[in-house]
């Protein structure tokens, strides 16, 4: 991958997030999980919402706060059918939502300390993410959740990842990852770095 431009080389760092990510999944519920498909665009304002995704029904969004020397927040967002097809992936014959979201939570949590770890290593700062908070919302109130979310902090950038997760080369899922990052991020990628 071409990693010469400051965006590239953060997707480049974040997809590594993902692979990690996709370990630890593995791990975690005793089955094959593997990245497929990650597409990622980088806004440079975050005025402009055109990339989220369509979804209908019910969402459910967990967030994560980035603090440190890079602070901003992630987003995962997964509708309906994605929440029951990770939950199937637990293989368990226990059915609640509790449970449910309490894995959504872990799921997240995996996810988002992933990709800052290799944030945080790539651009040789301290930042981590703090515990996820899950909320559900109608999907068609998407774009106006995340129009109050991120206007409380400027400058950022924005950053929309369109993941697959397979499991096991069959079932697979495709939140949508939302990234706001503080624009500043693009002053810590050191020249040197940019033509690695």
């Amino acid at each position: 991958m071409d990693t010469r431009s400051p965006e590239n080389f953060l997707i480049h760092v974040m997809n590594n997030g993902f692979s990690r990510a996709a370990a630890s999944f593995s791990k975690l519920i005793n089955r094959h999980v593997k990245i497929l498909n990650t597409h990622s665009i980088i806004i440079r304002h975050d005025d402009d919402f055109s990339y989220i995704s369509e979804e209908q029904g019910e969402l459910r969004i967990l967030t994560t706060q980035i603090i440190g020397d890079i602070s901003g927040k992630s987003f995962l967002v997964f509708n309906n059918d994605e929440s029951q097809e990770i939950f199937k992936a637990l293989n368990t014959s226990v059915i609640n939502d509790k449970l449910n979201e309490a894995f959504l939570l872990e799921i997240d949590n995996i996810i988002s300390a992933s990709v800052i770890s290799e944030l945080a290593n790539a651009l040789n700062i301290e930042t981590y993410g703090d515990a996820p908070k899950l909320v559900k919302i109608p999907a068609q109130d998407l774009r106006d959740f995340m129009r109050l979310e991120i206007t409380q902090e400027n400058p950022s950038s924005l950053i929309f990842c369109n993941t697959t997760f397979q499991f096991d080369g069959r079932e697979r899922i495709h939140p949508q990852f939302i990234w706001k990052l503080n624009s500043k991020i693009f002053d810590l990628i050191p020249g040197q770095r940019k033509s690695a």
